[in-house]
């Protein structure tokens, strides 16, 4: 038998409750990292069973955990913060699910002709 808790407030999944299906992962290379959480459009206990999936009772234990998580803009290696860049809204059942889409801040690079006039002066 398996047991499906939310990965918010810990409660127990009942057969028929209407729960959010997520599935979280997290990329560190060698100059970013990148988190990301996908949220399923639908709950199938199939896909809850897989490696990287959370589950959630409700959207407040949703939004906790992707505040928990995002809360704060995440610091590159190189020590920039991120900035949001996109968020996506989706519809499931009793509940819309909010997604922040964040990237590094592009850096700006002078051109040589400026940086010359700067080193001559």
């Amino acid at each position: 038998m398996v047991r499906f808790e939310c990965d918010g407030c810990g409660k127990a999944k009942k057969n028929g409750e209407s729960w959010i299906l997520g599935f979280a992962a997290e990329n560190i290379g060698v100059t970013a990292a990148r988190r990301e959480v996908t949220i399923s459009e639908m709950w199938d206990d199939i896909r809850a069973r897989e490696w990287l999936a959370v589950h959630f009772c409700s959207d407040d234990c949703r939004a906790d955990y992707m505040g928990k998580i995002f809360g704060e803009a995440p610091i590159t290696q190189t020590g920039s913060r991120t900035i949001q860049t996109k968020r996506i809204q989706r519809v499931v059942p009793g509940a819309v699910v909010e997604t922040v889409v964040a990237e590094s801040k592009k850096r700006v690079v002078a051109d040589k002709a400026t940086a010359r006039r700067r080193k001559a002066s």
